[in-house]
């Protein structure tokens, strides 16, 4: 029996995204226009979470009489309870606002985040450290029942954090409270609007002084592309979020596929929330708001081409998103995620384990590590 083996990985599955979105995160998910609908996603992503294997459960809240429920994954590394454990979390939020099919927004990061977790739990590897996995409710804001000129969201991964997140470290982690050292969240939302058409994406204009400022190098780079909506924005704060954004960087740069670019769009940790809201819209906020690493990927939403439109209206459907190109842009997007979770995890083989060899990798491939493995296998029959 070999003492481990080549595993692969990293190789999206287009029939589970494309099936996943299909049917379970193409219609709306709200929780007063159509409940069934969003139980049937919360109930979806519970059992894939735990037929991947993971320690599954459902973090409930209230808000204004009304039910909501997150959906936590956790893949125990060995590391699980001490001080070196630096945990590394991907989430993405399932609800809706009340009358779009959600898609896009955000039924593609709901996708890209179940990829993730089938790729990483269907290889025989294990890992250092611990990976949670969270589907979080009512991100989409609403009007208050009792005070209309207001407005909430970002709730689900708020009460996560001080409800079960906070809460959960005290329980296992109890030497580690004020120590605690994560190595952060990538956060998916509205992630596969792929749009390689000049001028298809567009920043706000009044904004536009502000990119500049802020983002040189990026606006450099769209005027010199023509303004193509062919990129992943990923949003983080440089000095607490830089270890995770380079590391997810590098990784995407490794997947190929050149087409689908990336930009990088890098905050100082004093720039105020309201500086740029477009960049502070979704689940990441709250961890930084609680000094907790998070990178933000985003198609950027409605500052790009068929979203411009759709963006938070009934378009948002299957027939408008789900093409070729856009799911391909997902599937990078999900292998990058696996990759970087991987390599900040610390992933390793398991002795005996079978290796899983995803659809796309070539014959040529497969021959190499067989050969490998039956050298190393000739090797260990000779000492």
């Amino acid at each position: 029996m070999l003492e481990a083996c080549v595993v692969f990985t990293h190789a999206a599955s287009l029939e589970y995204l494309r099936s996943t979105l299909t049917d379970y995160f193409s219609d709306t998910r709200h929780h007063m226009t159509n409940p069934k609908y969003k139980q049937r996603a919360s109930t979806f992503i519970h059992d894939e979470f735990r037929r991947f294997g993971l320690e599954t459960t459902y973090h409930n809240f209230v808000w204004e009489g009304d039910d909501f429920a997150n959906v936590i994954g956790i893949l125990k590394g060995d590391n699980f309870g001490t001080y070196d454990d630096q945990i590394i979390g991907v989430g993405a939020h399932y609800d809706t606002v009340n009358i779009t099919k959600g898609v896009d927004d955000n039924g593609s990061g709901c996708a890209a985040l179940l990829e993730v977790a089938r790729q990483m739990t269907s290889v025989g590897s294990k890992r250092k450290h611990t990976v949670i996995f969270a589907a979080f409710d009512h991100e989409e804001y609403e009007f208050s029942k009792y005070t209309p000129e207001e407005d909430f969201g970002l709730l689900g991964s708020k009460y996560l954090i001080s409800q079960w997140l906070l809460p959960w470290i005290q329980k296992n982690y109890p030497q580690t409270v004020g120590a605690f050292n994560p190595s952060g969240i990538i956060v998916l939302d509205t992630a596969m609007d792929y749009n390689n058409s000049a001028s298809s994406q567009i920043i706000p204009p009044a904004d536009l002084d502000k990119f500049k400022k802020l983002f040189p190098d990026v606006v450099k780079s769209l005027q010199s592309d023509n303004f193509e909506g062919d990129f992943l924005a990923t949003v983080f704060q440089s000095v607490r979020d830089g270890r995770l954004a380079n590391e997810f960087h590098q990784q995407w740069n490794k997947m190929g596929r050149a087409e689908y670019e990336i930009e990088m769009f890098g905050l100082a940790l004093d720039l105020p929330p309201n500086a740029l809201t477009d960049l502070f819209r979704s689940d990441h906020v709250n961890f930084w708001l609680n000094n907790i690493p998070a990178i933000f990927v985003s198609d950027s939403a409605d500052l790009r081409g068929k979203m411009q439109k759709c963006y938070h209206n009934a378009c948002d459907s299957l027939g408008m998103m789900l093409n070729d190109d856009n799911l391909n842009f997902l599937a990078k997007t999900s292998d990058t995620i696996a990759a970087t979770v991987d390599k900040l995890s610390q992933n390793y083989a398991v002795s005996g384990a079978q290796s899983v060899l995803p659809v796309g990798h070539s014959l040529f491939t497969i021959l190499i590590a067989l050969v490998l493995a039956l050298a190393k296998q000739i090797y260990l029959n000779m000492a």
